[in-house]
């Protein structure tokens, strides 16, 4: 019952005392959503693209979230994240994820969000950031 115990705490403790590392790709400044997918340049190689559809980007409306990894052979789990929305993407073949997302309503006329794209690796967690703003 003691080793289980400790098994289960140290489960548990391990990711927080050893946390993987995280590496973030830089940002596209020139990146517009609205006009088609966006891409990221990965710190250790690859790429990632990102596209939300309708690319008008609705509020309260349900949002397709597409991306697309190259140069990646062990990407585990996809996520992305906008604010507190965190959605978990369903692989639909080898380098291409998909899922769904609904923004809410904002609280300003006009609104900077910024989706990361998140990828575990067996290594790191990969994130690429793209931006985009929502106008009521």
């Amino acid at each position: 019952m003691l080793v289980a115990a400790i098994t289960l705490l140290a489960h548990w403790l391990w990711p927080i005392l050893y946390p993987q590392p995280v590496q973030i790709a830089d940002r596209d400044p020139g990146c517009d959503l609205r006009s088609g997918a966006c891409m990221a340049r990965l710190p250790q190689g690859g790429t990632v693209s990102f596209e939300i559809v309708p690319r008008t980007i609705p509020l309260l409306s349900p949002l397709r979230l597409d991306v697309g990894i190259q140069g990646l052979d062990d990407v585990r789990a996809v996520e992305v994240n906008m604010g507190f929305n965190r959605v978990a993407l369903t692989r639909i073949q080898a380098g291409h994820y998909t899922g769904q997302a609904t923004l809410p309503v904002c609280t300003s006329t006009r609104m900077t969000w910024e989706a990361r794209v998140l990828m575990q690796t067996p290594d790191a967690l990969l994130a690429a950031p793209f931006r985009f703003e929502i106008t009521r």
